[in-house]
């Protein structure tokens, strides 16, 4: 008599319709990174336990800890994606502008920075200057800042403006972009104007004389 013939295990195929892993594994991280960004603004960083992300987000606290090992390694996720927004939507604003139209380019930034800043300086504050939590940062390492420094560069290689060291100036105008912003939200002043005042100013800033 021959011999059985061997078994195959098959793995289960996944059901129709069915999300893939990687898929399923990224909307779950970002969820919870989204509760964390609702809980930071209306809670505050201190006030927001893991398990009150948990039940935001919809799943088991052990969930939270696949993810990130502590709630700092959270907030530090969630500055990042930040960031990373702001460097995203910066770039697109650029981008849409001819190549070689520098002051066009130069409005572009500081309108994006300043409608981004004025949408979600609640985050910002939340996770950027929560007394309990707030870190220094190199503002001139951060990728909005970068591609500022870069446009600045260009600019002045092609002898649209004057600018010595374009890194050192990009963190410059951003702070003062950055404190501009918080005195018109402190103030309760009017901002529609703002990104124009402030495109005026930095096109005197960069002039080449």
């Amino acid at each position: 008599m021959s011999p059985p013939p061997p078994v195959t295990l098959l793995r289960p195929s996944r059901l129709a319709g069915a999300r893939p892993g990687p898929r399923r594994r990224d909307e779950r991280l970002a969820s919870l990174l989204d509760a964390a960004a609702a809980l930071f603004v209306e809670k505050g960083v201190m006030a927001t336990s893991i398990e009150d992300i948990a039940e935001r987000a919809g799943v088991a606290k052990s969930t939270f800890y696949h993810y990130f090992h502590d709630r700092a390694a959270m907030l530090e996720a969630l500055r990042k994606r930040y960031s990373q927004r702001f460097a995203d939507l910066v770039d697109a604003a650029m981008e849409a502008c001819p190549p070689q139209d520098w002051n066009a380019r130069l409005a572009a930034w500081t309108r994006s920075t300043v409608d981004e800043y004025l949408a979600t300086y609640l985050l910002h504050d939340a996770i950027f200057h929560d007394h309990e939590v707030c870190q220094r940062c190199v503002i001139s390492e951060e990728a909005f800042v970068v591609s500022l420094a870069a446009l600045l560069r260009a600019g002045a290689e092609q002898g649209a403006w004057r600018v010595e060291e374009p890194l050192t100036t990009a963190a410059f105008m951003f702070h003062g972009l950055h404190g501009l912003l918080d005195e018109a939200i402190a103030s309760e002043s009017e901002t529609a104007t703002l990104a124009d005042r402030v495109t005026r100013l930095f096109g005197q800033l960069v002039r080449a004389g």
